[in-house]
């Protein structure tokens, strides 16, 4: 009788979904700073680099919280320190930040489902807005693709960038 209820319990907590320690293994996945390689997104049929095709930036993922910060890498310096308003109009075009609290799904065979509530960024346009992501983690490689509001061009589209691990 003993070797039954044991199994039967076994079997419920194998029924329940994974551990604790199996989701916070997908998690720690994310955790770390990686360099962005590549940013494109595509609205309909068309294809953008909406800060270039040599864009520069991070992306860290802490165990509560995710950062963005990319940047068109060819963009100019300013003249001085204090930017004029042509140069500060061109450096908010040319760069996006933004950060927030996250929370993570099972991972499946497309990757770990990530969604961001922002709640601090460079535009107000995503303040207080979720970006939702499929992460995809090889190795020192992570591919991230979703559907979000690009806020350089206001579209709403679907971008994927590639990161490598920075640590």
């Amino acid at each position: 009788m003993k070797g039954i209820m044991l199994a039967a319990i076994i079997a419920g907590a194998v029924a329940a979904g994974p551990s604790q320690a199996q989701q916070t293994t997908t998690k720690d996945r994310l955790i770390g700073s990686w360099k962005v390689l590549s940013l494109k997104a595509t609205a309909g049929d068309k294809v953008t680099h909406p800060l270039g095709e040599q864009v520069a930036g991070y992306v860290t993922i802490t165990p509560t919280r995710f950062w963005l910060l990319f940047v068109d890498a060819t963009r100019r310096a300013p003249a001085s320190a204090t930017l004029t308003d042509a140069e500060s109009i061109a450096m908010m075009k040319t760069q996006v930040a933004w950060t927030g609290r996250y929370t993570t799904s099972e991972e499946t065979a497309e990757g770990i489902k990530v969604t961001a509530h922002v709640d601090a960024a460079s535009s107000q346009a995503i303040f207080d807005t979720d970006r939702v992501y499929v992460i995809k983690v090889e190795g020192d490689r992570m591919m991230v693709k979703g559907t979000v509001t690009v806020p350089m061009t206001g579209q709403k589209s679907t971008v994927e960038f590639e990161l490598a691990k920075s640590d």
